[in-house]
């Protein structure tokens, strides 16, 4: 039975054993708050969406990050309050599929989780070409920027090419579910504790710090002598050239286009709470969940606030739109453009100081690859648990106390989507913002129907109080509602999205036909449970054991 320190919610003791695979999980409550923190601020990828931001800022031209980030915020704050709610109400692992399943009906909640598990499964694959890229790439090419040697830009190319990017993902992969396997979530969160310093050190303070004493002058200066030994000459110059070329033009605030950008943004903001599908493996103390989810909102907008003005005192508005226009191979960056952290390792002017802010944001995106290995697994355990999948995916290995065969299905998925990206351009086109999007939607009609449809969870808890007659979390559930909602519209409307009506119309229409195969698989799957005397709905009526 898991070790806890807080209280279990009501519907949890006394669950009838023939509902469930077994009487407990066998999960263990390793997790403090403080890891719960690390993770929601590391899975939500707040330095890669930085780096996207001004990469793709020339689609976006006039748009104003400071306002985008307070929009974006602001439509993601109360779905954390949302998410932190739910959660103390119902700490057990697997998240948003425990909660709608219990809010609404089994099969919604496990088409919400489905969805959200499979576009996890196809965008996977994606972060480890990141990882060569914006990692191993952009190391090898500082390297030889600073130093003029070729062969350490040979170096980092070589992980991009098919076999780089499978090899070096494979390998990635392998090792994080190692962590695992050797010694649990005790082992991951004491691993996810260190990367986070690095992570914080490499990508936030030390850009900030570098921010502060170096200015345009001084960067074109030092951009210059760094593309000089990638072969280019005056490379400032054949970059204005290059963008005038394809034309761009220095714009001023534009208001849609700063709306637009929230559809970039909303990948830190929309899913910065996602520690609640281990929520049955965090030991619960007074507001845990409100620090580990608003807590990781405010520390984001904090941590970008201050990051901005560093970043644009080295490399302004124009500079960023240039990039996005300019032939790369013009200025001598051929392997593609350079994003913030080279760009602050150019503005530093060192490369011990350019190898912590690169290694610290290469490390973000290689402990996203166990995170969602986790966060996969656990909703795999809870659909398991619940008997809608076959009942080896629930089974915990006792050393290490992890569910090893979920976490291997997932390795699977993951190893096959990190050869599609690296071998095939199959999933080039595919989008995953709107379908892990609609899954918070669901979560936030939970919210307002919990009190209704589940009074006895509510009852007893912190939020069993009522504002104007309402139901506080059903007032929060509906302020997450409009902020959920006003997201997926920016993301229908927003060309850039991949995702929108106008340029990409099938999206919607294949977000959808994954949650068809979803109803379908759960409908078969509790004809397939009725023919072995067991009755599907009976489980979700009350939360599973813990």
């Amino acid at each position: 039975m898991s070790t806890d320190s807080g209280t279990a919610a009501p519907g949890g003791a006394g669950a009838s054993p023939g509902l469930f695979t077994r009487k407990a999980t066998g999960l263990v409550r390793e997790a403090k708050t403080r890891d719960a923190l690390f993770y929601n601020l590391l899975w939500s990828s707040v330095a890669l969406t930085f780096a996207f931001y001004w990469l793709f800022f020339a689609f976006y031209p006039g748009a104003n990050p400071y306002l985008g980030i307070l929009i974006a915020a602001g439509l993601g704050l109360p779905g954390s309050f949302l998410y932190a709610m739910l959660t103390q109400i119902m700490p057990r692992t697997g998240g948003d599929y425990v909660f709608n399943s219990r809010a609404l009906h089994p099969s919604i909640g496990f088409a919400g989780n489905f969805s959200y598990c499979f576009w996890l499964a196809i965008v996977i694959g994606v972060y480890t070409t990141y990882f060569a890229a914006y990692g191993i790439g952009a190391w090898g090419r500082m390297m030889t920027g600073f130093t003029g040697s070729t062969g350490w830009v040979d170096f980092g190319d070589w992980f991009s090419t098919e076999w780089g990017l499978f090899i070096t993902g494979t390998v990635a992969l392998l090792i994080s579910a190692a962590l695992f396997i050797r010694g649990g979530t005790r082992l991951f969160f004491k691993v996810q504790a260190v990367g986070f310093v690095v992570y914080v050190v490499g990508a936030f303070v030390l850009p900030a710090i570098v921010g502060l004493f170096q200015d345009q002058g001084g960067f074109v200066s030092s951009f210059n002598e760094y593309a000089a030994n990638l072969g280019a000459t005056d490379a400032v110059g054949a970059l204005k050239d290059s963008a005038a070329e394809a034309g761009y033009a220095s714009s001023g605030f534009d208001l849609e286009a700063t709306i637009k950008s929230v559809s970039i943004l909303w990948f830190i903001f929309g899913f910065i709470y996602s520690s609640n599908y281990f929520a049955g493996e965090i030991r619960v103390t007074r507001g845990t969940h409100l620090k580990s989810m608003p807590g990781a909102v405010l520390l984001a907008v904090t941590a970008l606030l201050i990051l901005i003005p560093s970043f644009l005192s080295v490399a302004d508005y124009d500079f960023n739109g240039m990039l996005g226009f300019a032939d790369p191979a013009a200025y001598g960056f051929v392997a593609g453009a350079p994003a913030y952290p080279e760009i602050m390792a150019i503005a530093s002017s060192s490369p011990v100081f350019g190898t912590v802010i690169i290694l610290g944001f290469a490390l973000g995106l290689l402990l996203w690859l166990p995170q969602t290995l986790l966060l996969v697994s656990r909703s795999m355990f809870a659909w398991s648990f619940d008997r809608i999948m076959p009942e080896k995916l629930s089974y915990v290995e006792p050393r290490s106390r992890s569910p090893l065969v979920a976490i291997m299905v997932m390795l699977v998925l993951s190893i096959g989507s990190t050869a599609i990206y690296a071998f095939t351009d199959w999933f080039s086109a595919v989008s995953v913002l709107l379908g892990l999007s609609l899954t918070l939607l669901i979560t936030s009609i939970s919210g307002i129907a919990l009190p209704f449809r589940q009074p006895a969870m509510v009852e007893g808890s912190p939020y069993d109080r009522k504002v104007l007659g309402i139901p506080l979390i059903s007032l929060v559930g509906g302020l997450a509602l409009l902020g959920f909602g006003a997201a997926i519209g920016i993301i229908l409307w927003d060309e850039g999205s991949g995702a929108s009506l106008s340029a990409n119309p099938g999206k919607l229409q294949l977000a959808l036909l994954v949650y068809v195969v979803a109803f379908a698989i759960y409908w078969v799957a509790r004809a397939v449970r009725k023919s072995q005397g067991i009755d599907l709905s009976l489980s979700h009526r009350e939360l599973p054991p813990e």
